[in-house]
C-alpha cells in the first residue's frame, strides 16, 4: 500500500506532463464556468455585420476545430486558401461565401502563442475574402469550444477572438423577404447553465423569424453521448425550444467526425475537424424560401 501511495505524485507528474500543452490534467484545468462568462447577451449591428446585398440568396462557410497550436496533424492552410479562392469566384455569386463562422476548439491549448497563429492565418482569410469578393470589409465570427477554456483561456479569447465575447446574435438581412435570425451559443463547458438558457428562451420567443444557431458541443452526436451535453435535460429543454422557435439548422463541432440528424423541425451538423479531417460546410441561405442548404467540403 506504501509503494502504491508513493506512486501517485509520480503518475500525476506524468500525466502533467503528457499533457503539456493543455497545463495540469483535465480535473485541474484552471477553466472558468459558464456561469461566470455570461452576463448579458450582445446584440451586434451596423458594422460588425456582414456585408451582403444579393437579393435575399446567400453563402457562408462554417468550419470547426481547428486546434491552432496542436502538433499532432499536418496543417493545410495553403489547401484551404486555395478552395476557399475557388468558392469565392464561384459562376453563381450567391454560393460565394460572405463570411466564416468557426465553432470552437480554436485554440488547443488556449495559449497567447495559438492566438497569434490563428490571428495571421484569420487575417489572411479576411483579406482574401475582401479582395475576391472587392468589399471592404469580411467577417470571420467564433465561439468557444472546450478547449479554449484551458489554462485560463478565457482571459486570451475576450482580449483576442472577435466579437470577443461567448454568447451573441444579429439578424441578416440580405434583401430578401424573411431576414435570418443568427445565435452564437457558449457550451465550452458542455452546458448553457441557467443565465444563458434563460436569455436564449426569452430571445428566440421573441422573433418569429427563421434562425440558425451555433454551439460547440452537439445536441445529439449521433447517438454517441459522451460527445454531447452533458446534461440530457438541458439537451431535451433545447431541442423543444429548437422545434418550436422556427430554428432551421443547428451547427456544431467537438466530435471531429461527421454527423447529421433531422429533428424534423430543424436539422442538425456536426461538420466535422477542420485541422483533423481537412473539412468544412458550405452553408447557403435562402431569405425568401426559408430553405438552409449545407454542402460539405473538403480541401
Amino acid at each position: 500500500m506504501k509503494k502504491f501511495l508513493a506512486l501517485i505524485p509520480i503518475a500525476i507528474f506524468s500525466l502533467a506532463l503528457a499533457a503539456c500543452n493543455f497545463g495540469l490534467p483535465i480535473f485541474l484545468y484552471a477553466e472558468t464556468g459558464v456561469e461566470d462568462r455570461i452576463d448579458s447577451l450582445k446584440t451586434l449591428t451596423g458594422a460588425d455585420l456582414p456585408q451582403i446585398t444579393s437579393g435575399g440568396k446567400y453563402s457562408f462557410i462554417v468550419l470547426t476545430d481547428p486546434h491552432f497550436g496542436e502538433k499532432k496533424y499536418s496543417r493545410k492552410e495553403e489547401a484551404f486558401l486555395k478552395k476557399f479562392k475557388e468558392l469565392l469566384n464561384d459562376a453563381d455569386p450567391t454560393l460565394r461565401p460572405r463570411f466564416i463562422v468557426n465553432i470552437g476548439d480554436t485554440l488547443d491549448g488556449g495559449h497567447q502563442s495559438e492566438a497569434d497563429e490563428f490571428e495571421k492565418v484569420c487575417a489572411v482569410w479576411i483579406e482574401t475574402g475582401k479582395s475576391e469578393l472587392g468589399v471592404s470589409d469580411y467577417k470571420v465570427y467564433s465561439i468557444l469550444g472546450n478547449h479554449d477554456l484551458y489554462n485560463n483561456g478565457w482571459e486570451v479569447w475576450k482580449e483576442r477572438i472577435y466579437p470577443k465575447t461567448s454568447f451573441y446574435t444579429f439578424t441578416l438581412n440580405a434583401g430578401g423577404s424573411n431576414n435570418f435570425d443568427f445565435w452564437f451559443l457558449d457550451t465550452g463547458n458542455g452546458t448553457l447553465g441557467g443565465r444563458q438558457i434563460e436569455a436564449l428562451e426569452d430571445g428566440l420567443q421573441k422573433s418569429a423569424r427563421p434562425k440558425i444557431i451555433f454551439m460547440h458541443y452537439p445536441l445529439y452526436a449521433g447517438g454517441i453521448f459522451y460527445f454531447a451535453l452533458d446534461d440530457v435535460q438541458e439537451r431535451s429543454r433545447l431541442i423543444a425550444d429548437f422545434a418550436s422557435a422556427n430554428v432551421k439548422y443547428v451547427f456544431e463541432g467537438h466530435k471531429h467526425s461527421v454527423n447529421s440528424y433531422d429533428f424534423g423541425k430543424f436539422k442538425e451538423e456536426v461538420v466535422g475537424a477542420y485541422l483533423q479531417y481537412k473539412t468544412f460546410g458550405l452553408v447557403t441561405v435562402d431569405e425568401n424560401s426559408c430553405a438552409v442548404t449545407f454542402t460539405r467540403m473538403n480541401y
